[in-house]
């Protein structure tokens, strides 16, 4: 028997569930310290993210039984939740499946393209680099920095990767067979205007050997540090380069955003999906019980593009 449904709640079967690198953030808890700026999971409840679902029972309005939802929610089966905390996913005449709603038109999406516009400011004609170029949020960053006219080298780890990067107009390498610093100084002998930095740690080192006076550094992401004890964390020696030459370095978090410069860039976004302007990718797992397999897959670059669990 399905729970007993308040006014405005939902009984949601989840389909597809997202696991993502700031996670493994969220798992830090120092000294009873939260340690990651969305604080920490607690214990002995579900952790939660980005889940996609079929609407079993509904008492609210607008959302019927059998609609397509998203939301933040618990990594469980079935989920009681609230209307206000989905948002309702049309499936049936947008071209847009689910899984892109939970990547490359979504967080993943908009976490590429509003730092590129806001913190690279990007001009035709400049060089960028992209690490984890082959990601759910590299391999959008890469295509946004293409369509605005740079020139966009990437970092992948396996060929097949590269390969995949280089169909779509990346000058690719791959990091582990090929030494960061002697890829950088081949593709960009002029130096690079944008660095979008997923990994931190060497290939930030790297980097900073490369940038023109005046770089815009997007510090979306360092995943190479992220399951590191803090004294086992790179140090990064050069960062004497950021006064030198005169570079801007930023991070950002999703919430830096209006709620309409998101809704702005995700139109943009599903509308360069729909259209075929670029061109994103999903690794699934299927079974529910593969979650924590996904998770952990995305520290050893098992993913190309968005990482997600199908749970049918």
């Amino acid at each position: 028997m399905p729970p007993e449904l308040n006014e405005g709640e939902l009984l949601v079967r989840a389909t597809h569930i997202s696991v993502d690198p700031y996670m493994r953030g969220k798992m830090d808890d120092t000294a009873g310290q939260k340690t990651y700026f969305a604080g920490s999971f607690d214990i002995g409840r579900p952790m939660s993210g980005t889940v996609g679902g079929v609407v079993m029972a509904s008492r609210a309005d607008g959302i019927r039984e059998g609609d397509t939802v998203k939301g933040f929610l618990p990594w469980q089966r079935f989920v009681n939740a609230k209307a206000s905390e989905l948002s309702l996913i049309d499936t049936h005449d947008s071209k847009v499946p689910l899984e892109k709603w939970m990547s490359s038109a979504a967080y993943s999406g908009i976490s590429s393209y509003l730092p590129i516009l806001k913190i690279a400011e990007p001009k035709t004609g400049e060089v960028a680099f992209v690490s984890g170029a082959a990601g759910a949020v590299g391999s959008v960053a890469c295509q946004v920095l293409l369509k605005m006219g740079c020139t966009v080298i990437g970092s992948a780890g396996t060929q097949e990767k590269v390969e995949w990067l280089r169909q779509l107009g990346i000058a690719a390498f791959n990091y582990k067979t090929d030494k960061t610093q002697e890829m950088l100084a081949t593709h960009a002998p002029d130096g690079i205007d944008i660095y979008f930095d997923n990994v931190g740690g060497e290939v930030l080192e790297a980097v900073l050997e490369h940038m023109n006076n005046f770089g815009r550094i997007v510090a979306c992401g360092m995943i190479s540090q992220y399951d590191k004890p803090p004294e086992a964390r790179y140090g990064v020696r050069n960062l004497f380069h950021i006064v030198g030459r005169r570079l801007k370095m930023q991070g950002f978090i999703m919430s830096d955003y209006s709620a309409e410069e998101r809704a702005s860039a995700q139109e943009t976004l599903c509308q360069w999906i729909s259209n075929g302007d670029i061109k994103t990718t999903e690794t699934i797992l299927d079974g529910f019980d593969k979650v924590p397999d996904a998770f952990i897959g995305l520290f050893s670059g098992q993913n190309t593009g968005k990482m997600l669990v199908r749970c049918e």
